[in-house]
């Protein structure tokens, strides 16, 4: 074969496994991101759950 077309098929390699890399950062970043999200919501509920059930004792020290 021609050394061109040699060093074409070298580059489509390592693009193909430069994708394939990102490919796989882009599905650990949703993972984490949805992890995230997740955990964040369980807090804020928590949180609005307490509020709730303490908000005379929320309101009173916000007022002072």
């Amino acid at each position: 074969m021609e050394p061109r077309v040699i060093e074409l098929e070298a580059h489509l390699k390592n693009i193909r496994k430069d994708m394939d890399a990102v490919r796989g950062d882009v599905k650990s970043i949703k993972h984490r991101l949805a992890y995230s999200v997740g955990g964040t919501a369980v807090v804020l509920g928590l949180l609005a759950w307490i509020a709730n059930s303490r908000f005379d004792q929320v309101v009173t020290l916000l007022a002072h």
